[in-house]
C-alpha cells in the first residue's frame, strides 16, 4: 500500500496546476486489475477535463503506450484527440475521434517524428490518403514587408523562453523518476498566442511526461505567427531533459 500511495502522490503533484483532475488510477497485472503494485505490469490513469475525460495507458517504469479522449465518464464514446506510441515511447500515430468514428486528419510518423502518411476521414469514412513526400511545396512569398511575415515567438524571444523553462521546470521530478531522460513535447501556438494541443512526441515515463506537459501548458501567451499580415497557427516541439 505504501508504494501505491507514493505513486498516487506523484500523480497528484504533477497535475495539480493544470485544468484537469485525476479521477482514477488502475494497476493492471497478469490476472487483470490488482491492488498490489508488485504484481502490476502496467497502469491506467483517467483524467477529467472540463469537456471530457482522457485515458492514458502506461507500462510500469516505462513510456506511454496510448492516449484516448472520451466525452463520457464511462469511457464509452471516443471524442477528441488520440495518440499511439512505440515501445520506445515515440509517437507513431495521432488523430481525432467524433462519436467513436475517425474524423479529420490522421497522421503516421517514423521514428524521427516525421509525418510519413496522412489520412483524411469524415464520419469514419476514409476520404483521402496523402504521402507528404509527393506534395508540391509552395513557393516562398515574395515582395512582402517583414511586418507581414513573422514566426511565432515567446515574449522576449528565445532567451526568455529558455529562462522560463529553466525557472518553471521542477528538477526534483527527475530524481523521483526511474532513470531520468529526455521528453519531447509538441504544441500549437494559436492565432491569439495561446498554447494549445500539447502532447508528447517522445515519452519517457509518467512523472516526467506530466511535468513536461505542465510547464508547456502553463506558458504565458506568445506572439502569434503572421503570414501575409494575418495571424496563423504555428507548431513547435520542445525537448526537456530530466537528470536522475
Amino acid at each position: 500500500m505504501k508504494k501505491i500511495s507514493i505513486l498516487l502522490a506523484l500523480v497528484t503533484a504533477t497535475t495539480a496546476a493544470l485544468s484537469q483532475k485525476i479521477v482514477n488510477l488502475v494497476l493492471v497485472g497478469e490476472k487483470g486489475v490488482t491492488k498490489n503494485v508488485r504484481e502490476a505490469h502496467s497502469f491506467v490513469v483517467i483524467k477529467k477535463y472540463p469537456d471530457g475525460f482522457q485515458r492514458l495507458d502506461y507500462k510500469m517504469k516505462a513510456p506511454l503506450q496510448r492516449v484516448r479522449t472520451y466525452s463520457d465518464s464511462t469511457l464509452a464514446i471516443l471524442k477528441g484527440s488520440c495518440y499511439e506510441y512505440s515501445p520506445a515511447g515515440r509517437i507513431v500515430k495521432s488523430g481525432y475521434y467524433q462519436d467513436n468514428q475517425k474524423a479529420g486528419d490522421w497522421y503516421y510518423y517514423n521514428d524521427t517524428g516525421k509525418v510519413i502518411l496522412e489520412e483524411k476521414y469524415e464520419a469514419g469514412v476514409l476520404l483521402k490518403t496523402i504521402d507528404p513526400d509527393t506534395l508540391k511545396k509552395e513557393a516562398a512569398p515574395v515582395n512582402l514587408n517583414e511586418a507581414d511575415e513573422r514566426e511565432a515567438v515567446y515574449k522576449g524571444g528565445n532567451s526568455d523562453w529558455s529562462r522560463y523553462l529553466s525557472r518553471e521546470l521542477n528538477a526534483d521530478v527527475g530524481s523521483r523518476s526511474v532513470n531520468g531522460g529526455r521528453v519531447i513535447t509538441r504544441f500549437r501556438i494559436s492565432t491569439s498566442g495561446k498554447i494549445t494541443d500539447v502532447h508528447l512526441e517522445k515519452s519517457v515515463e509518467f512523472v516526467l511526461d506530466e511535468e513536461a506537459i505542465r510547464v508547456i501548458e502553463n506558458s504565458p501567451p506568445w506572439q502569434p505567427a503572421l503570414q501575409r499580415g494575418k495571424a496563423v497557427n504555428a507548431y513547435r516541439r520542445q525537448p526537456l531533459t530530466f537528470i536522475k
